[in-house]
């Protein structure tokens, strides 16, 4: 019986094809062995890409609610921080104020006066509170300082009480500057109307619509502003007129603190569903991770072995090729 042998650029190609045959191997395999993930997705899947489309364009999708839950969470907290230290100022000059009052004291409620103008330029400055360039108080209009300095208000609103001849007087222009369009909006309002709800969660959204126009920071803003009129000529000259001015600014603050509250606590709502918004999309994250995983993932264990036995075919090849490189004449005869 005749015996068919390979010649030996046959036998070459032979080896070189299958040497190429075990580097790719090697090669899919040590990718598949480092990520825990099929090379061939298009293999595993049978062609039909869905139910993995379906998944990464959920999973995309939730990566946009974590940034959207993310910002708005780190704005809503540093709005609650910037509205706390404006209603614990307005808290504390407001109980001053009615116990100078009471104790008709002028150098208390001079000092009061002064005291409450630092108050109130803190109070303009938390409202110009930034994160990550965008103004808080300014509504839609997040590129503006929400506004102005409290030097620029007072100015303008010490010209409004300027013919004011009793503490009712003054109290009355106040209150009329503040709620006409043309006063404290026009004037000191440098922002926009409030920003629009947005997507936090595939079924829910979130609005914060607190900006320095809002009644309850308008009102505490009112306050400040008229307590720091005493320590700008109104009423000069007039200790018992200066004593119920103080009293008037003492009340007015009292009563803005329900309102401020019921503000705060509307934020806060926002907070804790921005907050419950992103518990429910990283767990909904997770279970799409895992449900991504089980239709890609690779058998570490069988891969490793795979990995072992293409290494060890591909040393073997090498040997050979050695082997049959060093034949000759000389050594066949």
């Amino acid at each position: 019986m005749s015996q068919v042998t390979t010649g030996d650029v046959a036998r070459s190609l032979i080896l070189s094809r299958r040497n190429a045959t075990l580097k790719d191997s090697i090669q899919t395999l040590s990718t598949e062995a480092t990520t825990g993930l099929v090379v061939d997705t298009t293999g595993r899947v049978n062609g039909d890409f869905v139910p993995l489309a379906g998944i990464e364009a959920s999973l995309t999708q939730l990566d946009a609610y974590h940034s959207v839950t993310t910002e708005t969470g780190l704005a809503a907290g540093q709005m609650q921080v910037a509205l706390n230290s404006i209603a614990d100022n307005g808290s504390a000059l407001s109980s001053a104020l009615l116990a100078a009052a009471s104790g008709n004291s002028p150098t208390r409620i001079n000092a009061l006066g002064f005291d409450a103008d630092q108050k109130l330029q803190a109070a303009m400055s938390a409202l110009n509170t930034r994160v990550a360039e965008r103004s808080l108080f300014s509504g839609q209009a997040t590129d503006k300082g929400a506004v102005t300095d409290s030097e620029t208000m007072m100015s303008a609103l010490t010209t409004a009480v300027s013919g004011a001849i009793s503490a009712a007087d003054v109290e009355t222009a106040v209150n009329n500057w503040f709620s006409d369009p043309a006063g404290y909006t026009a004037t000191a309002y440098q922002g926009g109307p409030p920003l629009a709800a947005v997507a936090v969660s595939p079924d829910q959204k979130a609005q914060i619509d607190v900006t320095a126009v809002d009644p309850a920071v308008v009102s505490m803003i009112k306050g400040l502003a008229m307590a720091s009129l005493l320590q700008r000529g109104v009423l000069a000259g007039d200790d018992a007129s200066r004593a119920d001015l103080a009293k008037r600014a003492g009340e007015s603050l009292a009563s803005a603190q329900t309102d401020y509250a019921a503000m705060t606590a509307r934020l806060g709502t926002t907070e804790a569903t921005i907050v419950n918004a992103g518990v429910q999309n990283d767990a909904a994250k997770t279970s799409l991770e895992t449900a991504r995983l089980g239709l890609l993932s690779v058998d570490p264990y069988e891969t490793a072995a795979q990995l072992q036995q293409a290494q060890t075919q591909l040393e073997t090849l090498y040997s050979i090729t050695a082997r049959l490189s060093r034949l000759s004449l000389v050594n066949y005869l």
